[in-house]
């Protein structure tokens, strides 16, 4: 079993990566990861040795917990990280090869110090949205079921996003799923914006500090690198 105490205070607490004054976020829909009650622990532990933060430093927290594969000096690329790369090589006119996707994973994603955030509306860490460990190992009612989960915790947090980018005003936010569900929040999260469609076919609106994106989620089928490449060079021409 999960201690309980601590994994509430990780849901309330941990928002995901890298730095708030940095001038581009995204926002995805849950952690990624948590295939075993035992990677779940490591996470946790590592999370609350580490003094419980709001943010961690990417690099630094996954090799808290063993994950080492994803800094080494040829790191192997992220499925989802990678495309968002893609859109951020582009805004900042660089050449976009998978050496580059190496280089900036390994050394600039979501670093403590660095220019972007990666946030999550969700916090357990979960392979996939058809699996579902937390019944089996937390007592809490709202973890029984995925659903209830959501749920619960989906507004609160929401609010807090909210509330953050009103805060720093980053430059531009990338919510990173078209689901229904999460389209309903990143509206939430950007609220009072309106929102029109690219010929891309991802959403765009802005509030004045902020340029907002809702894109398709970088592991959908049939989503292309290109797609991404395209996002980067709308926000480049925009911001």
């Amino acid at each position: 079993m999960l201690d309980d105490q601590l994994l509430e205070k990780y849901i309330h607490t941990f928002y995901g990566y890298g730095n708030y004054q940095g001038g581009f976020w995204f926002v995805g829909k849950e952690e990624g990861g948590g295939g075993s009650i035992n990677d779940v622990l490591q996470r946790l532990t590592a999370w609350s040795q580490r003094g419980q933060k709001e943010l961690e430093d990417v690099c630094q927290y996954h090799e808290a917990f063993g994950v080492t594969h994803l800094f080494s000096p040829r790191p192997t690329i992220q499925r989802t990280w990678g495309k968002l790369i893609r859109s951020l090589l582009k805004v900042q006119g660089q050449a976009v090869t998978v050496e580059q996707i190496r280089e900036y994973q390994r050394q600039h994603l979501a670093r403590e110090h660095g220019e972007t955030c990666l946030l999550e509306l969700l916090p357990l860490p979960s392979p996939s949205t058809g699996q579902w460990l937390y019944s089996s190992c937390s007592q809490l009612r709202q973890l029984q079921q995925r659903q209830s989960y959501k749920e619960f915790y989906a507004a609160q947090r929401a609010h807090h996003i909210q509330q953050r980018i009103l805060e720093h005003k980053p430059r531009a936010v990338v919510f990173y799923s078209s689901d229904l569900w999460y389209q309903h929040w990143w509206k939430v999260i950007a609220e009072g914006v309106h929102f029109d469609t690219h010929e891309s076919s991802f959403q765009w609106g802005a509030n004045g500090s902020t340029l907002f994106v809702i894109s398709k989620h970088p592991t959908t089928h049939g989503v292309t690198n290109q797609y991404f490449e395209a996002i980067g060079d709308f926000l480049a021409k925009h911001l």
